[in-house]
């Protein structure tokens, strides 16, 4: 969703619907076999204590499943009563979801409230490669639904093992569809083979040859990183997320955890109680000993909950994942060199603000070329 600078940020609120799923892909760490649904009336009361204080800023209530749309009935309730209270604030509702069930009745309401109720789609890639993933279910999906209703709206699309091959053919389809925020991320918690690399190298490169060529299009996550990030060494180091800060209530415990991904039906009860106790607020408990050192610590992402979840610890990142980051950084680094070196005629044509990046930019490519060879 885009945010104006002029306001403040929303506030996020994760609630725990449901853990049941139609699906099962084949990346997903969560247990999806019980049929535990939320408290609906449990839940107007939690969000009546946060909503009827007057705030400037909007809050979005984030669905999290499952597959929230298996419990349509309870979630439309919720809803309705949410939008019937009139609170002192804007609030928005956004849940993520495979696409299967939106039809019928259930995307009739969704249309009708597409401005209070926003869904984020997974899908990852052609056809063949979403369904590798994501249990055959491509062809359930009204895709056109999805692009006309939140043309703005980003697609989450995991990259698995099995689909790491067409990683470049599956981003160039979805931008075929029509979809205009591709949001890449490697499938935690898999085994990955050890020329994984060398394959997201040829992909990448595939990938920086058509955004060269399609320069209106906005570059896929997965070709962006904020390279000038790693210039900043007199900045404290800043986290990846919000965690620590969100608003995840999980209502069958009665507990707000730091992160969703700390819910007990996403975890564990153990490592869900002990993530209570953590100090998000200090950076270096979110680093760990082998990447404090790190030249590119500033610009390796990472999902802390996806660390705890695996390794027990947040600060211990997926090793393999890093040598996708620094696979990443180089082929984003040659790309931008590259638009640079295009626009290098047209300087005066190009906005103040744009040549302060390039300068920036190319300050930052500086530093970065002597690390990556």
């Amino acid at each position: 969703m885009s945010i104006s600078l002029n306001k403040p940020r929303p506030k996020n609120i994760y609630i725990s619907t449901n853990v049941s799923c139609n699906l099962r892909c084949i990346y997903c760490y969560e247990d999806k076999s019980s049929n535990k649904t939320f408290d609906l009336e449990k839940t107007k009361s939690r969000l009546n204590k946060i909503l009827t204080k007057p705030s400037e800023q909007e809050f979005i209530i984030n669905l999290h499943g499952g597959e929230p749309f298996l419990i349509f009935p309870q979630i439309k309730e919720l809803c309705e009563w949410v939008w019937a209270q009139k609170y002192p604030c804007k609030v928005m509702f956004f849940a993520t979801t495979n696409g299967t069930l939106i039809h019928g009745e259930i995307k009739d309401w969704i249309s009708q409230n597409k401005n209070r109720f926003r869904l984020g789609l997974s899908l990852d890639g052609t056809p063949d490669m979403h369904n590798v993933n994501r249990s055959n279910s491509y062809d359930k999906i009204d895709l056109d639904f999805f692009i006309k209703t939140w043309p703005s709206q980003g697609i989450k699309m995991t990259i698995s093992p099995k689909t790491i091959h067409n990683l470049a053919e599956g981003i160039m389809h979805i931008h075929g569809l029509g979809f205009k925020d591709i949001r890449c991320n490697f499938a935690e918690m898999v085994e990955w083979e050890n020329d994984s690399v060398s394959i997201l190298e040829d992909q990448l490169r595939k990938l920086s040859d058509f955004y060269l060529d399609n320069p209106g299009l906005k570059r896929s996550s997965i070709m962006h990183l904020n390279l000038i990030e790693i210039l900043n060494t007199n900045s404290p180091i800043q986290k990846w997320c919000g965690i620590g800060e969100m608003n995840a209530l999980d209502i069958e415990s009665d507990n707000k955890y730091p992160c969703h991904l700390m819910f007990p039906s996403v975890c564990g009860k153990s490592k869900s109680d002990k993530s209570l106790s953590f100090d998000f607020n200090n950076i270096e408990n979110l680093i760990s000993e082998q990447c404090r050192e790190c030249e590119f610590i500033r610009i390796c992402p990472t999902c802390y909950g996806s660390n705890y979840i695996a390794r027990g610890d947040f600060a211990l990142r997926d090793m393999k994942l890093c040598q996708f980051t620094k696979c990443r950084i180089k082929i984003i680094a040659e790309l931008e060199y590259n638009i640079i070196l295009n626009n290098s005629n047209n300087l005066s044509s190009i906005p103040t603000d744009k040549r302060i990046y390039q300068l920036r930019m190319i300050s930052a490519l500086e530093k970065l070329i002597p690390l990556l060879h």
